[in-house]
């Protein structure tokens, strides 16, 4: 006996079996774009050995971007970058990548070659570089203190990583001065080249190559000429023109530090007018400073008002130390207005934009000739004007500030019925 059964298979399974049976597969997810990049770096034909190749985006006007990878040339000069992202055609602020080349050892002139991405392919940009030249020398202070606190800036040639777009400098502006007093500059292109030496310390003043005193925003010393390849050592230097010195510390009204805050000299007659930055304990210094008499302004961050310049600091024959100043934080004003038959009932609402904190004090709300003052208790304080005509009105809200908080104005606008 025959017995036949019927099976019901799902449509879906059977599409699945009939791809499968016609030799085909499921797509697949795409799989990530991305590119490889290689080359050899050579310096008057040879290969060389030992030097920092660096993949990076590039941008409209600048590197973009954190760093793709870092390699160093092997024996034959060789460098390799794979399996980096390619970015997105539509974005506008990128433009390829490009390697950049660089010594530590300053043998090289830094440089870079840009590439256009080409997915599942390798790229080849080799890159011939120019040989460098340094400039070594020695600075010390008149009073035999060590010159941790010393730098040497240099200006010269403009030649940057990138020339076509000007961005990149290929040898450093500002160099550390050893505790010994030596300093080198290295990876430097032929060119001629002009030093000053700057007292971070902030008891001399800047001095140009070769021991002569900076006179003007650019030094006026001897220029250093050097050629490609060569070493040039400099004569001794002695930093002898020492200025005063203007320190203290800036803070809350309470006495905490504020850091970053900007202190400046409000410039007097001809003196050049001087500038610090506070540290992590509010601590500044400013200097050096010709004899004379200086009054102080500090602008700090959007939370704190700046301070408006008054004490007069005489430095003639000394160093002034020890000027605390405090800043008091600044208030914002938030204000809702309900308009009547000629009234406006303004309820106010201040807080201390560095804290949060709400502050007493006492607000005088007024228009035209219209205005009434009233105490603030917590932040708030409600006041009515009376006797407004009709249409739309501008409010004026004036807070009075208290010891900790700055006084502010800000003015609103509502329509009178």
């Amino acid at each position: 006996m025959n017995i036949s059964r019927t099976i019901r298979t799902p449509a879906l399974l059977i599409a699945v079996v009939a791809l499968l049976l016609a030799g085909l597969t499921l797509p697949a997810q795409a799989a990530t774009r991305t590119g490889a990049v290689k080359g050899v770096v050579t310096l008057d034909g040879k290969p060389v050995k030992g030097v920092k190749v660096e993949l990076r985006w590039m941008g409209a006007d600048s590197f973009s971007g954190p760093s793709l990878g870092v390699d160093t040339t092997n024996s034959k000069g060789a460098y390799s970058f794979s399996k980096f992202p390619i970015e997105d055609k539509n974005d506008e602020d990128l433009g390829g990548k490009a390697v950049i080349v660089t010594d530590p050892s300053g043998r090289i002139v830094a440089t870079s070659r840009k590439f256009s991405d080409r997915a599942g392919k390798t790229s080849t940009r080799n890159v011939s570089v120019k040989r460098a030249a340094s400039i070594t020398g020695v600075v010390k202070r008149s009073d035999g203190r060590a010159t941790t606190r010393l730098r040497t800036e240099v200006s010269g040639p403009d030649v940057y990583l990138d020339q076509k777009y000007s961005f990149g400098e290929v040898y450093d502006t500002s160099v550390p001065i050893a505790k010994d007093g030596s300093f080198t500059l290295k990876g430097l292109p032929a060119g001629d080249y002009d030093l000053q030496f700057v007292d971070d310390g902030k008891t001399y003043f800047d001095q140009c190559y070769d021991n002569l005193p900076r006179t003007t925003s650019r030094c006026g010393g001897t220029s250093i000429s050097v050629t490609a390849g060569q070493n040039v050592t400099l004569n001794p230097q002695t930093l002898t023109t020492t200025g005063r010195r203007i320190s203290g510390t800036v803070t809350d009204t309470s006495g905490r530090p504020i850091r970053n805050a900007r202190v400046r000299t409000v410039k007097q007659d001809q003196q050049r007018r001087l500038g610090a930055q506070t540290s992590r304990s509010g601590a500044y210094t400013l200097g050096p400073a010709t004899d004379g008499t200086y009054r102080l302004e500090v602008d700090a961050s959007k939370l704190w008002a700046a301070s408006s310049p008054s004490t007069v600091y005489d430095v003639t024959g000394q160093d002034v130390s020890g000027i605390q100043i405090k800043l008091k934080s600044r208030a914002h004003i938030d204000a809702r207005l309900t308009p009547g038959r000629g009234t406006a009932t303004v309820a106010v609402d201040i807080f201390r934009t560095a804290t949060r904190s709400k502050p007493s004090g006492s607000v005088t709300i007024r228009w035209g000739t219209v205005s009434r003052t009233t105490d603030v208790t917590k932040g708030r304080a409600t006041v009515k004007l009376s006797g407004l005509p009709k249409g739309s009105r501008t409010i004026t809200v004036s807070y009075s500030g208290t010891s900790s908080t700055a006084a502010t104005t800000k003015t609103f606008r509502t329509v009178v019925k």
